[in-house]
């Protein structure tokens, strides 16, 4: 805690934190903070780059910048390491603040002086993303709102100069954590997952996976998971795909993913629904992970058919690219690089009747999955490589509830997908929101599923860079205590009060309700038999019944009515 109290970076926080109160939070200071943060990172970290180039030729940036050679090395190493090159020395951040900061409409100059002069290589994701960002700043901000004297004014100006200060390197409290904080404070209010499902899931994917070279998250929030992941791993991740349904959200993740250091031209990142299948050409990946949200199924009936056809042609792609690929000797790169090839993959798949197809998708007592709101947790699993992992975190009613029974058996019984499902402890996620985390995979070697339930033996840690008076919220499971579950899973372990190994029978016993208590007994207290509360009942009823009797008959002989 002293660390963090030393850091320069954690004292601007609190400063930029107590400045926005003194202002009304509003949805374009959002994207103001946003851009700002992008702004610094980028301009500072190409700025450090190219001093250290020109150290020993006594040259200042401003003369290197006016030197041809020098410009086309900057530029050179600026496309190959950064993904984009800021072509004036004016522009860095520093610059434009010193120059402007005094202007009536700084504000203005400042959200144009970056994405006026950048530059990027040809066809690159930085300029795809970069512009999107641009584009939701330019449509959501309101920049004569700003553009006046007053005391709104010079808060924005400050909270900008604030930024501004920031040191992108620093240890203590990094420049990317300051952001992440900030996303999760009532200024900017963007989507994220809890701190301990980004830690649980993370920590289960890196603990059970060797190689990882495709992830997905598709409710992608604000790339947190993604970003926790990458810590955890000793691996590749080499490309990485989300999707996010709030604009807002969709940048701040893009950002969080570039300041933490992902290259972009392997992330894909969509703005649209999570619900729907992701627009990749055979999709794949060996590892999807996720928080999914509560599912109603209100207006979820187009959208399941549509995701059955999308399950059907990513399932038809893939037997034509097998076909070719043992025919014609055809590999991955093919596959991806060929335009021409690609087209006419999509044009001969488009002229298939997926509707027919997918009506025959689930037959029989699993016709009733089509219009299953969680229809799409299939479709995942479908993405999946053979050995490939799916974790995710889900509301506690899919174990239980009613109407998903069918689901629940065609998961478990008729795919054998559910490997393990682990109870998260109250303390972390409350009773009113309890969650759960189900591992799946495909092609199983066992018959049974592990259950796990942590909730008598655990140990929680406060997350080293969580803000004061924030405690609740910042809670994490101890080191100890994710080994001990990852190992009773791992083993497939069978431990009193912690775990249970469930075979499918019981399931069908059970009329596939999935709950944890079900199966791995917690119960600390006095055992009590139902059978000897039953006599007992019996025998309390006996004695009152004679009692009443003897009341009326002394009652009698006193010739007392009622």
């Amino acid at each position: 805690m002293n660390r963090k109290r030393q850091s320069g970076n954690y004292r601007i926080l609190r400063t930029i934190l107590s400045k926005t109160r003194q202002i009304e939070a509003t949805h374009d200071m959002s994207y103001l903070i946003a851009y700002a943060f992008l702004y610094k990172y980028c301009s500072d970290l190409m700025k450090e780059h190219f001093i250290s180039v020109i150290e020993d030729k006594e040259l200042t940036l401003d003369e290197a910048y006016k030197n041809q050679a020098c410009q086309d090395m900057f530029r050179h190493d600026a496309f190959k390491m950064f993904g984009y090159y800021i072509k004036d020395s004016d522009f860095f951040i520093d610059e434009v603040i010193n120059r402007s900061y005094s202007n009536r409409f700084f504000i203005h100059e400042f959200f144009t002086a970056f994405s006026k002069n950048l530059e990027f290589p040809e066809g690159s994701n930085y300029e795809k993303y970069f512009t999107f960002i641009f584009d939701a700043v330019s449509s959501e901000i309101n920049m004569n709102k700003y553009e006046f004297e007053g005391e709104n004014h010079l808060i924005v100006k400050d909270i900008i100069y604030s930024i501004s200060k920031l040191d992108i390197f620093e240890n203590e409290y990094p420049y990317e954590m300051v952001f992440d904080r900030l996303c999760q404070s009532n200024l900017m209010r963007v989507e994220q997952d809890p701190d301990y499902i980004r830690h649980i899931l993370a920590y289960i994917v890196a603990a059970t996976k060797d190689k990882v070279d495709k992830v997905y998250n598709p409710f992608l929030r604000d790339g947190s998971s993604l970003v926790d992941l990458s810590r955890y791993c000793t691996f590749g991740m080499r490309s990485n795909f989300g999707k996010s349904s709030d604009k807002l959200t969709c940048c701040c993740s893009i950002i969080k993913l570039y300041i933490n250091n992902f290259d972009l031209n392997g992330v894909s990142v969509e703005y649209g629904s999570p619900f729907e299948s992701v627009d990749m050409k055979s999709a794949s990946f060996d590892v999807i992970l996720s928080r999914i949200p509560p599912i109603t199924p209100n207006n979820l009936k187009k959208l399941n058919k549509n995701q059955s056809i999308e399950m059907v042609k990513r399932n038809r792609r893939k037997q034509l690219e097998n076909v070719l690929s043992t025919k014609f000797d055809m590999d991955e790169e093919s596959f991806m690089k060929d335009v021409e090839l690609n087209d006419a993959l999509e044009n001969l798949l488009s002229k298939m009747n997926m509707e027919r197809d997918s009506e025959i998708e689930f037959t029989g007592e699993y016709e009733s999955l089509k219009n299953s709101e969680y229809l799409f947790l299939i479709n995942m699993i479908d993405c999946l490589e053979d050995d490939g992992v799916m974790v995710l975190s889900m509301p506690q009613g899919f174990l239980f509830k009613n109407s998903l029974e069918t689901l629940r058996k065609y998961l478990t019984v008729e795919k054998n997908y559910i490997d393990a499902i682990i109870a998260i402890p109250d303390e972390l996620s409350r009773p009113k929101r309890s969650e759960i985390i189900v591992i799946f995979r495909k092609n199983r070697n066992f018959d049974d599923i592990v259950f796990i339930d942590p909730s008598k033996e655990f140990k929680l840690i406060r997350s080293p860079y969580a803000m004061k008076g924030s405690f609740r919220r910042h809670l994490l499971l101890d080191e100890d205590t994710l080994k001990r579950i990852v190992e009773v899973y791992m083993r497939r372990e069978i431990s009193e009060k912690f775990s249970n190994v469930v075979r499918m029978s019981d399931l069908f016993e059970n009329e596939f309700n999935l709950s944890i208590s079900r199966y791995v007994d917690t119960f600390e207290g006095e055992f009590i038999s139902l059978r000897d509360l039953k006599h007992q009942k019996e025998d309390i009823d006996l004695k009152l019944n004679d009692l009443t009797k003897k009341i009326e008959m002394m009652m009698d002989d006193l010739n007392i009515r009622l």
